[in-house]
């Protein structure tokens, strides 16, 4: 499975690309957020522009846990048998 970019649902400021970045690339989000302000000045504000395309672009990363309800409804469609409370 490719390792995809996404938007982190845990280490964010606005929208999470930043986290993500920096969860992709391996590198801690602080430099990417520090990088994207240094920058701004210098690009006549390009990055802002970048960053709210990357926003809807990229999906966000869900943090889902397997619940106990989760296991249980999936073992009663794989064994077909019904279970009335």
């Amino acid at each position: 499975m490719k390792n995809r970019i996404t938007r982190s649902s845990t280490d964010r400021m606005l929208a999470g690309v930043c986290g993500g970045l920096g969860e992709h690339f391996g590198v801690d989000s602080t430099w990417i957020r520090l990088a994207f302000i240094f920058l701004l000045p210098f690009t006549y504000f390009l990055p802002v522009l970048v960053y709210v395309v990357c926003v809807f672009s990229f999906p966000e990363k869900r943090n889902i846990q397997e619940t106990s309800y989760h296991r249980s409804r999936r073992h009663l469609k794989a064994t077909g048998s019904k279970k009335y409370y």
